[in-house]
Parts: structure tokens; sequence; C-alpha cells
């Protein structure tokens, strides 16, 4: 494994920090890397993981370092700091940002962290051009090209004239151009071709364009004929499929995540007590009910509200009332559980998958993974072993 593992506390050490964890998120590493062979099996071509939020809630350091162990080269982020953390980490690896820049400290940074920029508009390329020339180095990068969606990047019909235009600075180098699909079937395969008429203009002008990439987690489900050189998965590397219809597409993943949680009191209340705000739950009958310590600061849906499932050991039992901020009630009637004990908030498979929570919740998977806190906890197995903690600094 690579150095940022050997680095970790001990099995031993990680274990008796998560006795205390009134909750934690527990992250598969083998899962991810099942996930990563069946996109390459899938697509024939790079994978430059998208690891932005955080990685998706998955802890962004720990992923990459895995990712790294994997022979991924690259991979894109939605933020400077994102990739900065990467770099503060130890991490020697390819990093795409998205993020603009407007300070001339940030071109500076971008530079010395050899950090790829992507780039769109001429005063943002004189500019990165300059923090190189005065740093002496040749910093790469990337093009992003509006085919089509409407959001950012120069435009189709413009792009070669830029791209030509841009290549007289030398201290740029380009290593490639990049796309967002629309997800609508039609407009999709336009843009497809769109980027491959840029390509073939500016080799005209012999101009290589490096890499060319459009697809992210939808089109490697659905559209081969978008997968080009490079395909940018992200939520689907964690085994998050990002809708109801990514099943059943030839991709088997494997959820990495699981998100556990102790029991923090236990009470028992009889039939007609009203429990959480605005008496939302009232007992039909005698119950026994437990208080976890999740709500939606931790990212527990506040849409999981008198309709979550929680797994109970082998039972599957409903959020009872209101999430709150802090906290969720959960029915523990007819089970042997108490303060301390360990249930399942979101399950690797079965009712409360992370699909079907978000499904509950009315939300995407995206969503659910973006809102996972920060401050939560995350632990890291392969092979059945505790091997990493998100933090190193959580153990004394």
């Amino acid at each position: 494994m690579s150095s940022y593992f050997t680095k970790q506390p001990s099995e031993q050490q990680i274990g008796e920090k998560i006795k205390g964890f009134s909750s934690w998120l527990e992250i598969d590493l083998d899962a991810i890397e099942h996930n990563i062979e069946q996109v390459r099996k899938r697509t024939g071509v790079e994978i430059i993981p998208c690891v932005k939020s955080n990685a998706y809630g998955h802890g962004i350091v720990p992923i990459v370092a895995y990712y790294m162990d994997l022979g991924i080269k690259k991979v894109l982020v939605a933020k400077l700091s994102e990739a900065m953390q990467l770099r503060e980490s130890g991490l020697d690896i390819g990093v795409v940002s998205i993020d603009p820049i407007f300070s001339d400290i940030d071109y500076k940074v971008v530079v010395e962290n050899k950090i790829t920029q992507t780039i769109y508009q001429r005063e943002s390329a004189k500019r990165l051009n300059e923090a190189a020339k005065k740093a002496g180095k040749k910093t790469s990068i990337w093009v992003k090209i509006d085919t089509g969606l409407g959001r950012v990047g120069i435009r189709w019909n413009e792009a070669v004239d830029f791209i030509e235009e841009i290549s007289v600075f030398e201290n740029l180098r380009l290593d490639g151009v990049f796309s967002t699909l629309s997800e609508a079937d039609e407009l999709d395969k336009i843009q497809v071709q769109r980027i491959l008429d840029v390509e073939k203009e500016c080799n005209k002008r012999g101009i290589d364009v490096g890499t060319k990439s459009i697809a992210s987690s939808n089109a490697v489900f659905h559209k081969p004929y978008t997968y080009l050189d490079a395909t940018r998965p992200g939520l689907m590397l964690t085994g998050f499929h990002p809708e109801d219809a990514d099943l059943n597409q030839g991709i088997e993943l494997k959820q990495s995540l699981c998100w556990k949680a102790r029991i923090e009191h236990v009470k028992n209340v009889e039939k007609g007590e009203a429990l959480t705000y605005s008496r939302r739950f009232v007992a039909s009958k005698p119950m026994k009910v437990g208080t976890v310590h999740i709500g939606y600061y931790d990212g527990f849906p506040r849409g999981l509200t008198m309709k979550g499932k929680i797994r109970v050991g082998t039972k599957i039992k409903d959020v009872l009332g209101t999430v709150s901020v802090n906290h969720f009630l959960v029915d523990l009637t007819d089970t042997d559980y108490d303060v301390g004990d360990i249930i399942e908030a979101i399950s690797r498979e079965g009712e409360n998958s992370a699909l079907n929570v978000a499904n509950l919740a009315g939300i995407m998977t995206y969503s659910l993974g973006n809102g996972l806190h920060i401050l939560t906890p995350r632990v890291y197995r392969q092979g059945g072993k505790l091997v990493a903690l998100s933090n190193p600094r959580l153990v004394e």
C-alpha cells in the first residue's frame, strides 16, 4: 500500500478509538477496487475519478491515496482547496482543478503545486502563463469546451481559435480538452461530435489537444460512444448508484459506505405518548424507543422524518417522528438493543442502502453523499482489517 496507509495508526489503535465514537462512516476499500475494475472493464480507457465534495462524503485524502494504489494517475477536483488538501497530505498525483481562480496568489499556488488548471478565458490563460513564467516553470492546463450544456467553457465554435491563440503562451502546456454532457440523448451525440471536430481542426493547425474527455458516471452506465480517451466517474466509484435507471446496466457496483452509530438513550413509552417536535409521532401501543445522536446536521436527511428505515441487528426498524438537527428516534420494540449498541443508519445493501435511503428522502444519492458531514469520523477497511482513519489526529 502507499505511504499514506503505512503511516496510519495501527488496527488496534483505530479499533480503540472507534469504541468512543457516537457515529462513524465505515468505508470498504475492497468495494472501491471492485468498482474501479468494473468501470475499466466496461470502458477500456483511462479513468480520471472526480473526487469533489470530499470524494462525495467518503473522505478525499484516503480515497485518492487508494486510487493511487490502484494505478490511477490523475483525479479531478471542484475546488482549489481540495487540490491543496491532496498536496498537503503528500499525495503526488495529477490533479485537474475546475475551480475558477481570480487572485495572483492562487495563480502562483496552482503553478507551484503542479495543479492542472481548467482554462476557457483568454485573460485567465494570460495570467496563468505570467505566473508560470515568473516561477520559471511550464504549467499544465485543460481547456473546458461548452459543447451544448451552456454552463461554462469556451463555446465549441470558438474553441479552435481560442486554443490556437493560447498555444503561443510558452509557459502553458495543453494536456487535455473536456466537456460536460447535457444527459439528453440526441444532444449528447452532437456534443461528442463537436469535441471530436475541435480535435480534428486543431490537428490540422498542428496542435495536439491531448486527452479528450466528456463522460461522467451517467455516460459510463448508458453511453459507450462518449468514452473517448478518458472517463470521469465520481459517485459510482464509491458504489452509490446515482439513480434507479443505473441499476441492471451490466455494471455491478458494490456500495463501499456503511454509516454506523451507537444508541444514545433507551426508554419505554406508553400508548398515546407523543414524541419529537410538534408531537409528530404518537405511540399506538407500548413501545421501546431508542435515541441516536445523528441528525440532519450530520447529513441524515430530514426527509426521513416519519419514514426512515434503520438496520437494528437483522431487523429493519422505523424512524419515529422528526429527524432533528442532532437526533432521530428509532423503534427498538421486540429487540434487546440498549445504550451503546450499534445500529446502521445506512447499510451497504437492503432497505436502507444509500439508493433506497435517498429515494425515501426524496433526494439524489449525490445529495446524500455530499451532505455527509466532514466532522463525522471515517474509518477504512481492506481485507476486513482496519487500515486508516480519515484524520489520524483522532488517535492520541
